[in-house]
């Protein structure tokens, strides 16, 4: 393959030599048709049948240039990828229409959770006023890592608060994301946003009960509408959305099990349920004390039914409002930090209750492959890495453990 250059309308253009190839030609209009196109002549039937040609192919690109050298060495460009198999076909597309038209519009047709499809539009929301009107091919690494800067004064519409670090972060993986598609889709060469710094994220600072300061807070709040919640959270090392996402055809009280099938977690400002995080169903054994909360908790909601009767619109939801509604997530976070500073106790998150059980297991000598199993980790490297705070604390009594299995005394000392 070969080409050249003309002008046309003021204009220079790349004209592209194919040589010879074996074409359909229409009788009368003389149109040709490559066989490689894979397109039957869009000519009228009154043409009639197209004749099984030889003629010389030749494709004029549709980009245009001020000057013959700008076509010249784009043109160079141009042969030089085509050779080394990397050429692009063109495309006039921005970056806005590949990541709304394109990217997000394909994702919707994958199973992907809800609550992920949410945090794409979000992302792109954020991207396409700052590069959106970049064209998708021309789009740089430097056009990507000014934004990421750009985002850093940005401010987010639900807290009123630059965005943090987290969420910039974020933002710039959903982009690489997008465009590691645009590229398997030949679209792009190469990825631009690939290597571009990214804000560092301190993980946060995990703050957990005692034992004794667990007591404390779950004593403090039996009486509570939602002190059974507390309970189990905090006993089982459930996550948020588990617990709240539980009917009761989930708990079985012959056998002291729960099956957490589902979660209830937040979907921009609604509450949503969808399948647990890792996508999997799993069984929690509940301790005799739990499972007469949970009893208890029944009986609550059987005494809500009765004093609400034909306004109770309960459907099987363990933890609800006084009416049988399910609980919001996010009420609940804020439920909880409001009773912990009424409790004298260091204050903790509501995740921080998970926390507080998986540490606490681990130093009473709970295997860690139980601890995960419990806490629905994916595998036990998260569970490990996660709480390696504890890990010397069990060295320690691993070792102790292990040498009082070796007896080194001197027989006359027995």
């Amino acid at each position: 393959m070969n080409g050249h250059v003309i002008k046309r309308s003021g204009f220079w253009r790349i004209v592209l030599e194919f040589g010879d190839q074996a074409a359909l030609r229409c009788p009368v209009c003389r149109r040709r048709f490559w066989s490689e196109d894979g397109q039957a002549p869009a000519c009228p039937e009154a043409h009639g049948a197209p004749e099984e040609v030889v003629a010389r192919r030749q494709e004029m690109l549709p980009a245009k240039y001020t000057t013959k050298k700008a076509a010249s060495t784009a043109l160079h460009d141009d042969l030089r990828d085509r050779e080394r198999g990397t050429w692009v076909a063109p495309v006039d597309l921005t970056l806005a229409e590949y990541l709304k038209e394109r990217w997000l519009a394909a994702l919707g047709a994958e199973e992907l959770a809800p609550s992920t499809l949410i945090v794409y539009r979000l992302d792109v929301s954020r991207i396409v006023p700052l590069i959106g009107a970049v064209p998708l091919q021309k789009l740089t690494r430097n056009d990507v890592a000014v934004m990421g800067a750009r985002l850093a004064s940005d401010v987010s519409k639900r807290t009123k608060r630059p965005l943090a670090p987290a969420t910039r972060r974020a933002t710039l993986i959903s982009l690489q994301h997008a465009l590691d598609d645009a590229v398997k889709a030949g679209l792009l060469e190469a990825n631009p946003a690939a290597g571009v710094k990214r804000p560092k994220v301190r993980r946060p600072e995990m703050h957990t009960w005692s034992g004794a300061e667990l007591s404390t807070f779950l004593r403090a709040t039996r009486g509570d509408r939602l002190g059974s919640l507390w309970h189990l959270l905090a006993l089982t090392g459930l996550r948020r959305g588990e617990a709240l996402g539980l009917h009761w055809s989930d708990v079985d009280f012959e056998h002291g099990r729960l099956a957490l099938q589902r979660q209830r977690v937040m979907m921009g400002n609604e509450a949503a349920e969808r399948q647990t995080k890792t996508g999997k169903p799993r069984s929690v054994s509940l301790d005799a004390a739990t499972t007469a909360v949970l009893q208890r908790q029944s009986q609550q909601q059987l005494d809500d039914a009765d004093e609400w009767k034909a306004a109770w619109v309960g459907d099987g939801h363990v933890f609800t409002r006084e009416n049988g509604e399910p609980w919001v997530p996010n009420a609940i976070t804020r439920y909880f930090d409001q009773v912990v500073r009424t409790v004298d106790v260091p204050h903790i998150r509501l995740h921080d209750c998970r926390h507080t059980w998986a540490t606490l297991a681990l130093r009473a000598g709970v295997h860690p492959k139980v601890v995960q199993e419990r806490l629905g980790h994916a595998n036990i490297a998260i569970t490990m890495d996660t709480y390696s705070h504890v890990m010397p604390d069990m060295q320690e009594s691993a070792a102790e453990l292990v040498a009082a299995l070796v007896d080194l005394s001197d027989d006359d000392e027995k």
